[in-house]
């Protein structure tokens, strides 16, 4: 909880910096979304785990093209399966509750045109982001495994990647699929997860403990 609150006051005195230095380009809002998620490394395949995303946004316009944008975020994570015939664990469950930290690059396509159509109202983004874990549970057929089972690690970095569509000056409306660079379990802790996969693993087509979400939200600036 020490880590989370240095992180949150970072990224309070960042927010209140880049507003008092770049008034006029400054923006703000509010999230709000849903998720699907996986897994990967847990050998249950699939977006099976609904979940919900919330939180607040703060972006500086760079330029015409680029906008900065910082957000803090609590998100919903995990894996599902409730394949009983196939499954020896199901109904099988990890619920992964975290503040999620983003600093995310978007790129407006408002210079490019198509068949006569400008895409101003599309834009590509890309960056990365911190998870802080706060909560934790994990079902293995039906029955709460004990808190003191507790693999999870605190800490888990992601890259971002997503789409987003301006319905308006103030909403937009985005698609992002995030995806854990390292692993979100210690495997030392928990003998039963393959978790101790690197970071170079991961880039390549290797499967260790890593979290996939696609996120589908809306931000609405203020």
């Amino acid at each position: 909880m020490i880590i989370m609150k240095r992180l949150l006051l970072l990224l309070s005195l960042t927010f209140t910096f880049a507003a008092s230095a770049f008034s006029q380009e400054f923006y703000g809002g509010l999230i709000l979304g849903g998720t699907v998620s996986q897994v990967g490394g847990d050998s249950r395949g699939g977006y099976h785990k609904a979940g919900i995303v919330g939180g607040a946004f703060a972006g500086l316009n760079i330029s015409d093209d680029f906008d900065i944008q910082m957000e803090l975020k609590y998100i919903q994570k995990g894996s599902y399966s409730g394949d009983l015939e196939n499954d020896p664990l199901a109904p099988f469950r990890i619920k992964l509750d975290y503040v999620d930290l983003p600093v995310v690059v978007s790129y407006s396509l408002n210079k490019i045109n198509i068949n006569g159509v400008n895409l101003r109202w599309l834009k590509l983004e890309a960056g990365l982001s911190l998870d802080v874990l706060i909560n934790f549970r994990q079902d293995i057929r039906g029955e709460t495994v004990p808190e003191t089972a507790d693999p999870w690690r605190r800490l888990v970095a992601n890259t971002v990647l997503g789409v987003r569509f301006c319905v308006n000056d103030d909403i937009e409306i985005g698609l992002r699929t995030i995806n854990a660079m390292t692993s979100i379990c210690n495997p030392s802790k928990s003998p039963n997860y393959d978790g101790n996969v690197s970071y170079v693993q991961r880039l390549l087509p290797y499967y260790g403990m890593f979290n996939d979400v696609l996120q589908l939200s809306m931000f609405w600036k203020l």
